[in-house]
């Protein structure tokens, strides 16, 4: 457990203490520093087992009609790519872990509290998800992309992000109809015209995947499922959001560039709310997708709301430690799946 919250600690004082002006510099340090601990982990993480599992029976890819013929070809292309190489399973999570780092960091160092940013995202983000679920993990790197294209007012990139990032997970299609919003007003008028002009299409994409969701999800035929994590998660993502809609005058006329995507971030975890009560386990899955706008939402509201940034970015940093520390002690896939650590350069 100290290791999980001690890195966390060292990023959370980076973040702080290091000047503006050397922010690109530590976070490629902690870039760096990130590929090693991520992606030569040892027998850590819940899908660890499962990943290996799909190593070991990938069928490898000897034409493009076999390419081709896969749901999620980015996975299919990463898995053969490392095998064509000679090498072992280690370097499937080393490929993986090179691909989310380069997300997280050109996520993080579009915003002026970069290594604040990345320090945030490595409590649930990175431990969570880009140390377990690796194809879920690679696709809201990407989406974190688009998040960004979003903000610069570009469609097209927007776009070309998600449907990358639905080659590693398809469900990430279902945000497709943001990238219609990109340099627009949102509003529940807009939103609903881009959930009607591209809904149709990621349905499409999403249609040889529909039944196992309905069958996962909603009429749950392998036994009723929950997640109390997820729903505690939601919490945590939510959080910001009153304090977004109480604040949001002083944060457009402070950030008016970020405004904008603060607010579709907003409308987005909203969103979310009914799945509380619809599918805990679907929440689960989407609760990933849009926490790094929540993360957002903290980091500017929080600069708002007190007359001394660091005050902001302190509270922050102690929310998402806390829960950190919470379930590191309370939750039986933290103690099944994350402790102790290991890291094959250690063994």
């Amino acid at each position: 457990m100290i290791v999980y919250l001690g890195i966390y600690a060292s990023l959370c004082l980076a973040s702080i203490a290091v000047p503006r002006q050397y922010s690109t510099f530590l976070l490629l340090i902690a870039g760096t520093f990130l590929i090693w601990f991520m992606g030569f982990r040892y027998e850590v993480g819940c899908d660890y087992y499962g990943y290996v599992n799909r190593w070991e029976n990938f069928t490898p890819l000897t034409n493009l009609s076999g390419i081709f013929s896969q749901s999620e070809i980015g996975f299919a292309l990463l898995i053969g790519s490392v095998r064509a190489f000679g090498l072992g399973y280690t370097w499937l999570n080393v490929s993986a872990s090179i691909i989310l780092v380069f997300c997280y960091i050109a996520f993080a160092r579009k915003h002026r509290y970069g290594p604040l940013i990345l320090a945030l995202l490595f409590p649930v983000i990175i431990t969570q998800l880009g140390m377990s679920g690796l194809r879920q993990a690679i696709a809201g790197g990407f989406l974190m992309l688009a998040f960004n294209a979003i903000m610069f007012r570009q469609k097209g990139w927007a776009a070309v992000w998600i449907l990358i990032g639905m080659q590693f997970h398809t469900s990430a299609v279902v945000f497709l109809p943001l990238a219609l919003l990109a340099g627009r007003e949102v509003n529940t008028i807009r939103l609903t015209a881009a959930l009607a002009v591209v809904g149709p299409v990621a349905a499409i994409f999403l249609a040889d995947r529909m039944d196992v969701y309905n069958d996962r999800y909603i009429a749950q035929i392998y036994g009723t499922q929950s997640s109390g994590g997820a729903i505690f998660r939601y919490a945590l993502i939510a959080l910001p959001v009153p304090f977004f809609v109480w604040y949001r005058k002083q944060v457009s006329d402070k950030f008016p560039d970020v405004y904008p995507m603060l607010k579709l971030m907003a409308i987005m975890i909203v969103s979310l709310a009914p799945l509380v009560v619809f599918s805990s386990i679907a929440l689960h899955r989407f609760n990933y997708y849009v926490m790094p706008g929540s993360i957002l939402l903290c980091v500017y509201v929080g600069t708002v709301i007190f007359k001394k940034t660091y005050t902001g970015q302190l509270l922050a940093l102690l929310m998402y430690g806390v829960y950190s520390l919470v379930w590191l002690l309370t939750s039986q896939h933290a103690h099944a799946c994350y402790l102790p650590y290991q890291n094959t350069w250690l063994m």
